[in-house]
């Protein structure tokens, strides 16, 4: 049966054939699928973990191509993960390189035997026993530092809340960093999505007063895949200065003026004469019904910029700029000039120490810095682990979870001070 036929139903009128405007796709095992399923399938998965996987497949094959073995050879993806280790990529890269060529691997009927997996997990975990034991690095992944309140409101103040730009800038800001968003959170907001309201609590003395809150419903995320929904609230602060509430009304404001209180993203791209959303100048999303709407890569460079003009992180001059770019270039042609392979990883293992240690010796704030900032102040606060981790979306069984805590004995709970042996 052609994809142009349709089974006819018995007692029916076989209805005409029509014609597909899109052929039939193959998938990498051979199998036929439709255009809008193949489509359905692909738009499923996130663009960077596309991206990313793309990636490591395609790394995977250059080196398959360069030593002469078959891509789907046994123990080809054990030795590609202990060259990667070699060149002195960490263990959370191998795991993820491993991650992938796995599931690409069974996809094209050509799976990794039980002994191979075994086999790749203790090459990964030799790479985890050398992190921990070189002297010129700290062991484990570069991760951003989190954003704490004090941290917070330095970033606020960089931006001229006078202006629209600055406005918009202190949205993001205090948004991403309340509701403990990951970048693409707010960045996917809608309009209706960021609802201001009214709530009776209970205050210190325990009398109940009302407290203006938000109500923001996160339609999908990383850990929401199937788009299920969920809701973080938020009151408002005394402090006006970093209070989400009066952050969101004075955008509300901006977008009222300008005609833009209409559905769409809550979040609106601002180019530098002020135009706002679908009018600002510049490359909008290709998604038509997010146009003039921002992306979480503009949400990073929000948080970015903010903390650099806050001097909580350093601006890399441009003669740093050119030295780094000079020394894996250099890096590179001595191992492309290298007699022998181990030689060569032997190089670039070198220079991604040296880089490591370089980078791991500056503070690092990312969009993802006021998440754990959030989660990290929630904590040490007091608040209960399981009402941080469901404002957060977390479950208390997470790995992801388990990382942001600081699990160190406070100094006034230290069973070192009762001691007394202080000189």
């Amino acid at each position: 049966m052609t994809s142009t036929e349709l089974v006819p139903v018995p007692g029916r009128t076989p209805l005409l054939r029509r014609r597909r405007a899109e052929p039939d796709v193959r998938t990498r095992s051979g199998e036929r699928i439709s255009a809008s399923a193949a489509r359905k399938l692909i738009d499923a998965v996130p663009q960077h973990t596309r991206d990313s996987r793309d990636t490591r497949w395609r790394s995977y094959s250059l080196w398959c191509a360069t030593y002469q073995w078959a891509e789907d050879e046994p123990n080809a993806v054990l030795s590609y993960l202990s060259d990667l280790g070699d060149r002195g990529h960490p263990s959370k890269t191998l795991e993820a390189h491993l991650g992938t060529l796995r599931a690409l691997r069974a996809v094209q009927k050509a799976p990794l035997s039980p002994a191979e997996i075994k086999a790749c997990r203790l090459v990964i975990r030799h790479r985890a026993g050398e992190e921990a034991d070189d002297p010129q690095v700290e062991p484990g992944p570069l991760q951003a530092d989190a954003v704490d309140l004090d941290e917070l409101r330095q970033m606020v103040r960089t931006a001229d809340r006078t202006t629209r730009r600055g406005k918009q800038v202190a949205v993001t800001l205090l948004l991403d960093w309340w509701m403990a968003g990951r970048a693409s959170e707010p960045a996917r907001l809608n309009l209706h999505d960021v609802k201001v309201t009214t709530v009776k609590v209970e205050d210190a003395a325990g009398r109940t007063v009302t407290r203006q809150a938000l109500v923001i419903k996160i339609r999908r995320s990383k850990a929401d895949q199937n788009a299920r929904g969920q809701e973080v609230r938020i009151l408002a602060q005394d402090d006006r200065e970093i209070c989400p509430v009066h952050a969101v009304r004075e955008w509300l404001d901006i977008l009222t003026d300008d005609g833009q209180l209409t559905p769409g993203p809550f979040l609106r791209r601002i180019d530098r004469h002020g135009n706002i959303g679908a009018k600002a100048a510049g490359r909008h999303t290709k998604d038509p019904r997010r146009r003039g709407g921002i992306t979480a890569d503009t949400v990073n460079d929000i948080v970015k910029a903010a903390a650099r003009a806050a001097e909580l992180t350093p601006t890399p001059t441009l003669e740093e700029l050119a030295t780094a770019a000079k020394a894996r270039q250099d890096a590179y042609a001595a191992a492309e000039a290298a007699p022998t392979a181990e030689e060569a990883n032997e190089v670039l293992k070198a220079w991604r120490t040296a880089r490591r240690a370089a980078r791991a010796a500056v503070r690092r704030i990312t969009g993802h810095s006021m998440r754990c900032g959030w989660i990290q102040t929630a904590l040490d606060a007091g608040n209960p682990p399981e009402v941080v981790a469901l404002h957060s979306r977390h479950s208390l069984r997470s790995a992801g979870f388990d990382a942001y805590r600081k699990k160190k004995v406070p100094w006034h709970q230290n069973p070192t001070l009762s001691l007394s042996l202080a000189a």
